[in-house]
């Protein structure tokens, strides 16, 4: 039997649980759903990043520990599939001093977290000599993933690729599923405790399905798979660590491309706020309820111009870096060159069209210094500053640590709509009342 395929429903709860929130209702063909999903696996494992994945063979072998092994050459390839970032971290943080020690996510509620925690798992089973293993549901009755290692390679010092077979078991082929394991039992030199199995819900496998099945392109045709007796209908793939998506990812995942409901090719506008498109009037009526808020939230808004420089007073000459809570690391950090963006304006790729921005207050929220101002695409990071901006400045920093703002008093989100090389005009006064996720 062919691996099952995610439902329409399944696809979203995977969606949100990577941070893309898509309303249950959504137009969105299943195409598109289906695409926007395997972009989030693909930039779950840092895929764009990684460019000596696409000769496979030529790379070296990780240095696994084999049994017994002490040698001090090999690496721990549970320590290199471990991905956060400075969220998660924080959070982990909070949890410890909220009870006192620090305890692995609940399993079986979040199926992006399950399956990291199942990468995890294979991590540690290859660390601790296993080079076989099968995912299976709760109860062990309706379906399996049989799993064996042919090679971990190695993408850089921190990536493995661990090149494996594997294949969907369900009750139709329990029979062989159960005869594999019972060779792999008997020919392995190490049995974990209990025997090396993973608990999975039949949703995180077919989530494992799906990455194992995007991920099989990076084998090449001629790289050498020694199958053993009952692996002829084994597929062959690649794992890679996984990890939360970055700043830049969510937001493109998250932004309403074309019509905000269905997707499609937009003809018009909302009249009255300009800020979000449709393929039509049937559309546009479909989205008035959730839309309403936001839009009258625009009435009788106080719109001020604010004049903004690309970096701050006294550091022209400096180079740039910036992090923020879904930063995985400061090495993929991006690095601004100040002699390539000191007289360039940030590229428009808004148009004439209203967008949200996010305004964050500087280090010292008790004598503020400037702002940093950017929009959910990052096509943009600029500094607001009180010598050129002093009664706007003022304005925004109440109504940042006013009822308006929120979030500690260090940030808002406002409307805005570019009108010039380094002009913005913000609605002061007005808190978007629309669902941020970034």
């Amino acid at each position: 039997m062919e691996a099952p395929s995610l439902t329409r429903h399944e696809i979203l709860c995977v969606l949100k649980a990577m941070g893309i929130d898509l309303p249950v209702d959504t137009k969105l063909s299943d195409n598109v759903l289906d695409k926007r999903l395997r972009d989030a696996l693909d930039a779950s494992q840092y895929k764009e990043k990684l460019s000596s994945l696409t000769d496979l063979s030529s790379l070296p072998i990780w240095p696994v520990a084999a049994p017994g092994d002490t040698n001090a050459a090999t690496r721990s390839v549970y320590e290199a599939v471990r991905r956060g970032n400075m969220h998660e971290a924080r959070q982990n943080e909070a949890a410890a001093l909220r009870t006192g020690s620090r305890q692995p996510p609940e399993l079986f509620v979040d199926p992006f977290m399950d399956l990291r925690q199942t990468i995890m798992s294979i991590g540690g089973f290859l660390d601790n000599g296993a080079r076989w293993w099968g995912i299976r549901d709760q109860q062990h009755e309706q379906c399996a993933i049989n799993m064996r290692v042919i090679s971990v390679r190695e993408v850089d010092a921190k990536t493995p690729a661990i090149v494996v077979l594997y294949r969907f078991i369900d009750r139709s082929s329990a029979t062989e599923g159960v005869q594999w394991i019972l060779r792999q039992s008997a020919n392995a030199s190490v049995v974990a405790n209990g025997g090396l199995f993973i608990n999975a819900t039949p949703l995180e496998q077919k989530v494992v399905l799906k990455v194992l099945k995007s991920n099989a392109h990076l084998v090449p045709p001629d790289f050498v798979v020694d199958r053993q007796p009952g692996e002829e209908r084994y597929k062959v793939s690649v794992l890679l660590p996984v990890g939360p998506l970055d700043f830049d990812v969510l937001a493109k995942l998250n932004e309403k491309q074309g019509c905000v409901i269905c997707g499609k090719r937009t003809t018009s506008r909302c009249a009255q706020c300009q800020s979000v498109s449709y393929c039509g009037a049937e559309c546009q009526r479909a989205d008035w309820k959730a839309h309403k808020p936001a839009c009258r939230s625009l009435k009788g808004g106080r719109w001020c111009t604010a004049t903004v420089r690309h970096t701050l007073p006294g550091l022209e000459d400096m180079f740039l870096a910036t992090v923020n809570k879904f930063s995985a690391s400061l090495k993929d950090t991006p690095i601004l060159d100040p002699s390539e963006h000191a007289n360039t304006p940030p590229p428009n790729v808004w148009g004439d069209k209203l967008f949200l921005v996010k305004i964050q207050i500087g280090l010292n929220p008790a004598a503020p210094r400037y702002m940093m101002l950017y929009d959910m695409k990052r096509s943009f990071q600029v500094f607001l500053c009180p010598a050129e901006n002093p009664l706007l400045f003022e304005n925004l920093h109440a109504e940042m640590t006013g009822p308006r703002g929120g979030y500690g008093g260090i940030k808002m989100y406002r409307w805005a709509k570019r009108t010039g090389d380094w002009q913005f005009d913000i609605c002061v006064d007005r808190d978007p009342q629309t669902d941020i996720k970034w």
